[in-house]
């Protein structure tokens, strides 16, 4: 997602999206004003197919098709969003989103001919028990995982983690101190990630000494096994969690971004093994010959929340510099971390 030229005219500039892979890809999608600006993240299914949305009059919602080769925007009606947030795609086309509604905003999916409110906030609905509603993450059976607060309206002090059916049923994986004393958890961050067989990833703040980890969160029917893939300490490797959500593949592998000893770094784990994926310094090739991930100055490395596919795959966003001298700057690129051995649950390495 970024600002383009139109038709390679510098002085006509607009927003659109770069598909690709293996290092190979193109703009394939361009918008011109009145869409003056484009999400900041996107979704991608299997097929390819990506949503995300423009706004500058309005916002709209649109799913672009590799097949056809051209971006086609989505019919939510009767559902009818002033805004959306965090959008994703399944690998049936349905589309997953928060969406803002006048009055609030409610939990939303469109597709399979149809567009479905899973739940809405008590500005919408006087009768519903959430006050507000963040960052939503819908897996393939069009369930729909968020941090919600609980209460009155303009009371957000009790959040719990809930994934929402389309008919607004839930499952309740995680509460606040606020809502239950004996609960582990301080605080949540306001996105999640959640996969297949219904598992969430969170930063959370816990009660034991304040710290800030990354937590999975798996339904075993009878209750919740929260497992810990990570947390900060000042001895290492984690010395602080960016405050970006982590994202959970089908196998239960979490990747995040954190800082250690040597900077900014995207790590994944399991609850078992925790390795760094990739950090500042390090030394990738490019088109433009060896560079090292980083900036020329004290800003961020790293732009966004990491991606991760089944195979453990890991794509970020990242400055790059030539080897050895940050005071050159070559942008930013997208980079893919390739699982190295054959095990797919946990690789030993990465590759580049």
């Amino acid at each position: 997602m970024q600002v383009v030229p139109i038709d390679g005219n510098l002085s006509n500039t607009g927003v659109g999206i770069w598909s690709g892979s293996d290092g190979v890809g193109g703009i394939v999608q361009t918008h011109q004003a009145p869409a003056e600006f484009i999400s900041d993240r996107a979704g991608i299914n299997g097929d390819g197919k990506i949503v995300y949305y423009t706004h500058g009059d309005a916002y709209r919602l649109w799913i672009y098709d590799p097949v056809a080769g051209v971006s086609a925007p989505v019919n939510t009606l009767p559902l009818t969003p002033s805004s959306f947030n965090g959008q994703t795609i399944d690998d049936d086309g349905v589309v997953g989103y928060r969406a803002g509604l006048p009055g609030g905003s409610g939990l939303a999916s469109t597709g399979a001919g149809s567009s479905v409110l899973h739940i809405v906030d008590n500005g919408i609905d006087p009768g519903s028990p959430y006050s507000y509603i963040y960052t939503p993450s819908m897996n393939a059976s069009r369930r729909i995982a968020a941090k919600v607060s609980v209460g009155p309206p303009g009371n957000f002090t009790k959040d719990e983690i809930r994934v929402f059916d389309t008919t607004g049923a839930y499952e309740m994986l995680a509460v606040d101190v606020d809502t239950d004393p004996s609960s582990p958890f301080v605080a949540f961050d306001n996105s999640v990630s959640l996969n297949v067989i219904g598992e969430v990833a969170v930063v959370v703040r816990l009660a034991a000494g304040n710290q800030r980890a990354v937590y999975r969160l798996t339904p075993t029917g009878t209750g919740v096994q929260a497992t810990q893939i990570a947390r900060v300490d000042p001895s290492g490797p984690i010395l602080e969690l960016d405050a970006f959500s982590p994202v959970i593949n089908d196998q239960g592998l979490v990747a995040f971004r954190a800082r250690d000893a040597q900077g900014q770094a995207i790590y994944v784990g399991d609850g078992e093994t925790l390795l760094r994926v990739a950090g500042k310094g390090d030394r990738v090739q490019t088109d433009l010959g060896t560079g090292q991930l980083g900036q020329h100055d004290t800003s961020p490395v790293f732009s966004g929340a990491p991606g991760i596919n089944a195979r453990g795959d890991i794509v970020f966003v990242a400055g790059l510099h030539p080897d050895g001298n940050n005071q050159v700057e070559w942008g930013s690129g997208v980079f893919v971390a390739r699982v190295a051995s054959g095990d797919l649950i946990f690789a030993d390495d990465f590759e580049q």
